[in-house]
């Protein structure tokens, strides 16, 4: 009998699985209870800082800076599109709308603003393929059907090489 305990796929594995638990809860309760959803939103945050994890862009986006209340639009927040102005003297691209418009999300409890802006061209860092470092995949994923197919393929491609 192994008395070893079997470790996680990854550190603050526990950690994510409650923060999501968190953070699906707090967007049922958006616009039901507000109070609690911004309570559950506040727990998914005081998590990640205990543990030192990262939260994910989207889901930052999700939820109002100041008082974790997860933001749905026309719910639970405000979505106005507002355009730029540009103070140049020429305009080049006064056809191309998208680059001078911007999108502001209003929090309706505690009234914070987000303001992003709408640009097609811009990638996020993390959507690069140089920001990657180590990719984790989850499931049963064993290494030793892996072996045993290449090693069937390997024997295939000897016959018909034979042959």
């Amino acid at each position: 009998m192994s008395s070893k305990k079997q470790q996680p796929a990854f550190q603050g594995k526990e950690c994510f699985s409650r923060m999501n638990f968190l953070f699906q809860a707090s967007m049922l309760m958006a616009g039901k209870n507000n109070a609690l959803s911004a309570y559950y939103g506040e727990l998914c945050r005081s998590i990640a800082k205990k543990a030192v994890l990262k939260i994910d862009p989207n889901i930052k986006r999700q939820m109002c800076k100041r008082c974790s209340l997860a933001l749905k639009p026309g719910i639970t927040a405000d979505l106005h599109a507002e355009t730029r102005r540009k103070r140049r003297k020429s305009l080049k691209n006064s056809d191309n709308v998208d680059e001078n418009t911007s999108m502001t999300l209003t929090c309706h409890q505690c009234g914070f603003r987000r303001q992003f802006i709408v640009n097609p061209n811009y990638n996020f860092w993390l959507d690069n393929e140089e920001s990657v470092v180590e990719s984790i995949t989850l499931g049963n994923n064993k290494p030793e059907s892996k072996q045993k197919q290449s090693l069937i393929s390997d024997k295939e491609t000897k016959e018909t090489t034979t042959k």
